[in-house]
């Protein structure tokens, strides 16, 4: 009899630690809502040359020149051109929107200063929203700081490279 109460709690107990480590894992996946279809990692000769519209503001893929831009901390936009690169590369880009508040400005600052590479903030315009992450073909745009967002798309994105 009291291995039938076993039997019985356990068949209880196992499906719902099924139920709440299943949940957890899909959580923690990259949400499907940042994808954004890659539009190739073509090789171009310079920022100038012609190619086809990125199809987001920041781009997340396409057409980018072979240099890459200095990890950490910039003042001013970079290229896309020469961003995008760096997204192929396994970088992640925290863009804020300029005239953000310059304490935000500072979290931000802060909080990439922890990397000491593959991450990159920068101002960037145009942009619908006050921050938004990129790495290749994933985006996020947030209307506020939230750290953890941000810790999280860079721990989940940086350092997976994207040539082929």
């Amino acid at each position: 009899m009291r291995k039938t109460k076993i039997i019985r709690a356990l068949s209880i107990i196992i499906p719902i630690i099924l139920v709440v480590a299943l949940f957890a894992w899909a959580i923690s996946r990259p949400q499907p809502e940042n994808f954004v279809a890659s539009q190739g990692n073509q090789h171009i000769e310079t920022i100038d040359t012609s190619h086809e519209s990125y199809s987001t503001s920041p781009p997340t893929s396409g057409p980018h020149i072979g240099s890459i831009a200095r990890w950490g901390v910039h003042t001013e936009q970079i290229a896309d051109e020469l961003q995008i690169h760096n997204l192929e590369d396994g970088g992640v880009i925290v863009h804020y929107l300029p005239g953000t508040d310059q304490d935000i400005i500072d979290q931000l600052t802060s909080l990439v200063n922890r990397y000491s590479e593959s991450v990159i903030l920068e101002p960037y315009e145009p942009m619908d929203s006050m921050i938004t992450l990129t790495a290749w073909s994933r985006i996020e745009y947030m209307q506020e700081l939230n750290e953890e967002r941000i810790t999280s798309f860079i721990s989940t994105y940086k350092g997976i490279d994207h040539h082929k």
